[in-house]
């Protein structure tokens, strides 16, 4: 199953590069219609969360500390370029985060992936360590996808076909 949760992680990291190709600096913080999470919230924000997955699996945390409260949950988005790091600093530290979690979680032990999640607050939800880096690598991921297609729709662009 591994194998499967990996391709998955490397198809959606090939899918996110294409999503915002085409994109400028200043499109990818326009918020249509009213829609906050732009491109380049999105990008940093599952930069975020990779590298918090790696934390799961005994990595140091190799996020920018400036960036953290951009991207985590319950940010405050804005529209503001300057506020962020541009979209190809975004797609690197993306890229970066992906290769140590997909490096690290395929040399962990079996048992790692069946203890008990230790954050508290994610353990209602994701009970074990398995169950919320399988969530993170894999539907976390395809949900933020699905808000790019859709900000791209929102900016009248053309789709991404993949």
């Amino acid at each position: 199953m591994l194998d499967q949760v990996l391709f998955t992680y490397r198809f959606n990291l090939d899918h996110i590069n294409h999503l915002v190709a085409d994109l400028s600096d200043d499109q990818a913080v326009q918020q249509p219609h009213g829609l906050l999470n732009h491109p380049r919230w999105t990008i940093g924000h599952l930069a975020f969360g990779s590298n918090y997955a790696a934390g799961f699996l005994g990595l140091e945390s190799t996020f920018a500390p400036a960036w953290a409260d951009l991207f985590m949950p319950g940010a405050t988005i804005s529209s503001d370029g300057s506020t962020y790091p541009s979209t190809t600093e975004l797609l690197t530290a993306l890229k970066a985060q992906h290769e140590r979690v997909a490096g690290a979680i395929g040399r962990a032990p079996q048992s790692l992936f069946s203890q008990e999640c230790t954050d508290e607050f994610l353990r209602d939800h994701f009970p074990t360590i398995g169950n919320f880096l399988g969530y993170i690598m894999t539907a976390h991921e395809g949900d933020q996808i699905g808000q790019l297609a859709c900000w791209r729709r929102a900016m009248n662009l053309p789709p991404a076909e993949f």
